[in-house]
Parts: structure tokens; sequence; C-alpha cells
């Protein structure tokens, strides 16, 4: 019987992470028949809409936060 004089190879998280997502990205590119430059431009695409989405949300909650003014205390009874 063979034995391998050598070890098997340990992966760190963020790398099985990376190999999962880059995974991810070439099904997406056969299965929507996309070039690394159009997936490139996809990507832009989303990131611009998200930033703008996330002004617009901010923007709704600052104009709808009441406004407070000076805080007066009640008067003093005898």
């Amino acid at each position: 019987m063979h034995r391998l004089h050598r070890e098997i190879p340990q992966h760190k998280n963020n790398n099985i992470k990376l190999m999962g997502i880059v995974h991810r990205l070439q099904k997406i590119m056969v299965n929507e028949n996309l070039t690394p430059a159009e997936l490139v431009g996809c990507a832009e695409i989303v990131r611009d809409n998200y930033g703008r989405l996330h002004d617009i949300s901010n923007q709704k909650s600052e104009v709808f936060t009441p406004a407070r003014g000076p805080i007066i205390p009640p008067p003093h009874r005898p």
C-alpha cells in the first residue's frame, strides 16, 4: 500500500469564503452569458444604486424627526 507523504492543504476561513464568492460569480457569468467586464458593470450599477437608496433613506429619517425646542421646566407651585 502506498502512503502519501504530503499533507492535506488546510484553508483558512477567509480563503474558503473567497473561493465560494468566486464560484458563485462564475456560475452567474455562465448562466447569464456575461463577460467579466459586463459583470463588473452590473456590480458598479448595483453599488451606485445602493448608495443612492442609502442617501434617500437617511434624508427621510432626518426630515420626519420632530423638531425639539428649548426645554422649559414646569412652573413651581408654592
